[in-house]
């Protein structure tokens, strides 16, 4: 699938208008179920590489609060819960969100719906620890600069940012996605929020249609 005609076919299926760039998560989510039916990036379960980080990397949460960007079914959220953060989770997705709901009915992690594109001045540095996975690369390139700004803001003062993205060689373009994968650029696109890079791991990429996994975490030293 990593020909520009194929690329356009996926676009075209799943409806997706660059200039209404989350319309089409609704659409997908609301087609699917509490088993993730016809969501591809539905680990059910936390995603491999948060895992793998948090192996090498453990959290202690108690008395500290985390934001999970673009929560999807949820499972990165309640994972953050087991490590004793009060969570916050939000999709831009309604379905998305109510599936959350009806897998964890007993989870404290408050799941909400909202817009990365939006302004969220109530998130704004209020988080000790906000995960991202896969959420820019999800959006047309032309989208980069603000995602990126908007999730770095989510930090709050001395907390901690993870980001796993999948990155290629190539500049970024709206014919080439979804997914459209990030550059090594991002990495200094989100320090230059006021975050330093704190752990990075790479892993090459195994096959044709993937990108080089980074895994980077981030602090944020300023106030």
């Amino acid at each position: 699938m990593s020909d520009p005609q194929s690329k356009a076919e996926i676009r075209k299926q799943l409806a997706i208008d660059e200039d209404k760039p989350v319309d089409w998560f609704e659409a997908l989510y609301s087609k699917s179920n509490v088993e993730g039916e016809g969501v591809p990036w539905a680990n059910m379960g936390p995603h491999p590489a948060f895992a793998e980080w948090l192996g090498k990397h453990p959290l202690e949460g108690a008395g500290e609060r985390a934001l999970v960007v673009g929560c999807g079914m949820g499972d990165d959220a309640v994972a953050l819960e087991a490590l004793g953060f009060a969570v916050t989770a939000f999709d831009v997705s309604a379905a998305a969100i109510e599936l959350c709901r009806e897998r964890f009915p007993n989870s404290a992690t408050e799941f909400l719906q909202a817009d990365l594109l939006a302004d969220q001045p109530q998130w704004r540095r209020r988080f000790d620890f906000v995960l991202e996975i896969y959420t820019v690369q999800a959006l047309p390139p032309k989208y980069e600069a603000d995602l990126i700004r908007n999730i770095a803001d989510f930090v709050a003062p001395g907390g901690q940012l993870l980001t796993v993205a999948e990155v290629g060689d190539g500049a970024r373009a709206y014919e080439d996605g979804p997914p459209w994968l990030l550059t090594p650029g991002h990495v200094d696109a989100f320090a230059a929020h006021g975050l330093s890079v704190e752990t990075a791991d790479v892993k090459a990429k195994t096959d044709d249609d993937m990108g080089a996994q980074y895994v980077t975490s981030f602090v944020r030293a300023d106030g």
